[in-house]
């Protein structure tokens, strides 16, 4: 990937055609990948304390997975997951918990089949403490026999409920009461479009239920979503990264980035700058922000908040300081300023303890995209699965585990897929495009050229054509063009008369043409949710994609 990227390959595109897959590199090669990996990071080459830590962090990930899935699982399911679980190699992949298009699903149902395929563990980590942005639902309509897309919205907040975290958006009564009505909405605008029920209205019972018994929104919708996968043979193991970020290991590893925040910093901004330059990126916030400094402080790539009964989790930069012999943590670099204020001591055999102090005073340490990915590459995964975004972003964090822990980057797997609506007879895609193609060629000709459009059969048509023939082949010399100019625009002015009705006939074409393309596009959108699809439409093609994906 990191190869690719720097050969000038700076983004990753998807199939637009229905039920196509990317796989980059082949999931047929997920083996010898996990094996590569596997060695990179037990050469002699790699810190000492990075391998004792992969190992502590491995096991607290399968602990607190199974932990996780004992809260909505049955007992026997569970007993099936231990028996399943062979944690000497152990595939990643992760998402927020969000009800995203099926190419983000196939990732899961790509997992498992690695995981099966070169009997490993496969593990997905719920990223719950990004913002849920993701509260409404594009859904398609018809109307008067037209596709339209609206937007649904979804209630996991009151109307002046500020956007938080996935793990601190918690539901009410009131807000579980306006379910039913929703999802019967979008039900109803899927059906209307000749779809089958959609799985939202499918396992609706079981929706509401875990929105009534999860502890959050976020939680609600992963549990519903891995249920349906379970109940369909997709068993991977799943556990909140809030979780992972609350054991010593994760703790460990937060704790060596402060210890080493001055080479942190200077790595972090040295390879994001070299990674602008290489893609010659000028917007500030791309591909992440540049971390600042100011005096003492210094900020490193995590997150730090607090959560508690009516507190506003609000997400805000983590800064550090030295006073003295003490670190401290901090969320403002302006003394005066801070909400969050946290002495860290140095010493890894009271990191344990203090860990969970901090999480008990409901202060949460979190990594941004960059560390999440560099925690999980490097300290719990074989082999990790990408989407597309990440596994764009990711030849930054492949700088940087290079740049600052010294060491090969482990190889990653970047997947997605186009899975569309089974709407029934539609046009291709390539048919869509090569109309658009000609239709733009003889825009531009009933412009430029628009005695090409005279009809020959007709008398005056032709003379016009003839006479135009005539004065191109006759132009006067520079000086002498008065009365040729004057002429040959007569001429031109009584050729757009006479193909006026052609005009107007190509403009009417060129609408329709217009409006099946927008028909086209929204019916063949891969961005709806798959909780749009019916479930037995949906799942059998994700598995069958994933199936091919790994055997190609």
């Amino acid at each position: 990937m990191t190869e690719s990227a720097q050969a000038g390959q700076r983004s990753l595109r998807v199939p637009k055609e229905n039920n196509r897959f990317l796989c980059i590199p082949s999931a047929s090669v997920s083996q010898s990948a996990i094996d590569s990996n596997r060695n990179v990071l037990a050469l002699d080459s790699v810190p000492e304390w990075l391998r004792a830590l992969r190992a502590k962090a491995r096991e607290q990930a399968i602990e607190e997975s199974l932990a996780y899935l004992s809260t909505y699982v049955t007992p026997h399911e569970l007993e099936s997951f231990r028996d399943q679980q062979a944690p000497s190699q152990i595939v990643v992949g992760g998402h927020q918990p969000e009800l995203f298009h099926p190419g983000v699903w196939f990732k899961n149902f790509l997992l498992y089949e690695i995981g099966l395929r070169t009997n490993s563990t496969s593990l997905h980590v719920i990223v719950d403490h990004d913002i849920a942005r993701s509260d409404a639902l594009r859904v398609p309509s018809l109307v008067d026999g037209e596709y339209f897309q609206r937007s649904v919205p979804l209630p996991m907040r009151s109307d002046f409920g500020t956007r938080q975290p996935w793990h601190t958006t918690l539901t009410t009564e009131a807000l579980n009461d306006k379910w039913p009505p929703v999802i019967q909405d979008i039900s109803r605008s899927i059906e209307q479009c000749g779809l089958e029920t959609p799985v939202i209205a499918q396992r609706q019972d079981m929706l509401i239920r875990l929105l009534e018994t999860a502890p959050n929104v976020g939680l609600a919708f992963s549990q519903w979503r891995h249920r349906i996968e379970i109940e369909n043979g997709v068993c991977n193991l799943e556990v909140p990264l809030s979780k992972l970020c609350e054991r010593s290991a994760f703790g460990l590893f937060f704790l060596h980035c402060v210890q080493n925040a001055e080479s942190l910093w200077q790595s972090y901004n040295r390879c994001r700058s070299d990674y602008r330059s290489r893609h010659q990126i000028r917007n500030q916030v791309q591909p992440v922000l540049e971390l600042q400094r100011l005096g003492s402080c210094v900020e490193l790539p995590f997150w730090i908040y607090r959560v508690g009964q009516g507190i506003h989790a609000d997400r805000k930069r983590l800064w550090v300081v030295r006073e003295g012999d003490e670190l401290q943590l901090c969320d403002d670099p302006d003394a005066s300023a801070r909400t969050i204020r946290v002495s860290l001591n140095e010493d890894e055999n009271q990191l344990d303890s203090q860990w969970q102090r901090i999480a008990s005073e409901g202060i949460c340490i979190r990594p941004r995209a960059l560390m999440t990915t560099m925690f999980l590459r490097c300290l719990v995964a074989d082999l990790f699965v990408h989407g597309i975004g990440g596994g764009t972003y990711d030849e930054l964090t492949d700088d940087i585990i290079r740049d600052w822990l010294g060491i090969d980057a482990p190889m990653y797997l970047t997947s997605s897929a186009s899975v569309h609506l089974p709407f029934e007879n539609r046009s291709t895609v390539t048919d869509t495009q090569l109309d658009w193609r000609w239709h733009h060629r003889q825009s531009q000709l009933i412009r430029s050229a628009p005695e090409r459009f005279l009809e020959p059969t007709r008398p005056t048509d032709r003379q016009l054509g003839d006479r135009f023939a005539e004065l191109l082949k006759s132009i006067p010399p520079r000086g002498e063009k008065r009365d040729w100019h004057r002429e040959i625009t007569q001429v031109k002015q009584q050729i757009e008369f006479a193909i006026k009705e052609q005009k107007q006939a190509w403009l009417i074409s060129q609408n329709a043409l217009v409006r099946r393309d927008q028909q086209d596009q929204i019916r063949k959108s891969r961005e709806y949710s798959f909780v749009l699809f019916p479930e037995q439409d949906i799942v059998p093609r994700l598995r069958q994609l994933a199936q091919q994906a790994i055997s190609e």
